[in-house]
């Protein structure tokens, strides 16, 4: 009885914290919203256990998963895991920026390049990042490299066309006061294309964001040992769904605190700062 009671302690102090955490991201009542709607969660997810509706093999209870995380974090194997996937995620994804940015520029604003690049760029975009991974560790081989390649190809995409997007829908009174005034192209590029295409570029940014993660775990089952796909696909083999929910929710965490924490933050400094939102 004393081991049963602690138990239930010990799960009710957890989701006390997490219910803070969670609430500290909400304001008012689109928090109590958020909160009654994953309590509910966690409850069906509780009450299909118990009803035994799925096999218990492979269907654990929310407190196992509790305890998987626990066990994860005390081995080192969550954190470990989490770093060499976010470091490959965070690479891929800059150098998606780095390529896609300029390219939607460059489309954007040039008719010649459109109709030069324009075909091949829409040929290319429907194959899936997955697609990429055999020929990617052929390339490169099996670990980081080959992971970055397939985030970075699966994400260029989403930031090239939404630059692209809107350098297109810029107003045309800009640059026609560029031309006006003589403006060189540096000037135009960083005083009327990049500010005027921010937000769409931001958007991009996090779509790219996403489709990375959703290609990672993925890439990181066939083509590296370590990060949380690997996590993921190691725990299949030893029968351990509650260390696959771990990881599944650990990528859902850092998706949450990435899109209400940094691209929020980047939004606030830069479009609501430069009264750019509706350019």
């Amino acid at each position: 009885m004393a081991d049963l009671s602690y138990t239930k302690a010990s799960e009710a102090g957890a989701t006390l914290v997490a219910l803070k955490i969670m609430g500290r991201m909400m304001p008012g009542r689109d928090r109590l919203l958020g909160i009654s709607t994953i309590i509910a969660f966690i409850a069906i997810w509780e009450i299909v256990y118990r009803l035994g509706l799925m096999p218990v093999w492979a269907f654990p209870s929310p407190w196992k998963v509790v305890l998987a995380f626990q066990e994860l974090i005390a081995n080192g194997k969550l954190l470990s895991n989490t770093a060499a996937s976010v470091g490959r995620q965070i690479t891929g994804v800059l150098l998606a920026a780095l390529v896609g940015i300029p390219a939607g520029l460059a489309l954007g604003a040039s008719l010649t390049a459109r109709a030069a690049f324009l075909p091949l760029c829409r040929l290319l975009y429907p194959i899936p990042g997955i697609a990429w991974i055999p020929l990617s560790i052929l390339w490169f081989g099996v670990g980081f490299k080959s992971t970055v390649f397939v985030i970075f190809f699966s994400g260029v995409w989403s930031i090239m066309f939404n630059t692209m997007t809107g350098v297109q829908t810029l107003s045309e009174q800009y640059t026609d006061v560029a031309r006006v005034y003589l403006a060189s192209r540096s000037l135009y590029t960083w005083r009327i294309l990049i500010p005027g295409s921010l937000p769409y570029i931001i958007t991009g940014m996090r779509l790219t964001y996403g489709v990375g993660w959703r290609v990672i775990v993925g890439a990181e089952m066939i083509s590296s040992i370590t990060g949380l796909g690997f996590l993921i696909d190691d725990a299949r083999w030893q029968l351990r769904p509650d260390i696959m929910i771990t990881g599944m929710i650990t990528i859902a965490m850092i998706g949450w605190v990435s899109e209400n924490w940094f691209f929020d933050w980047v939004e606030r400094r830069t479009i609501e700062q430069w009264g750019m939102k509706t350019v």
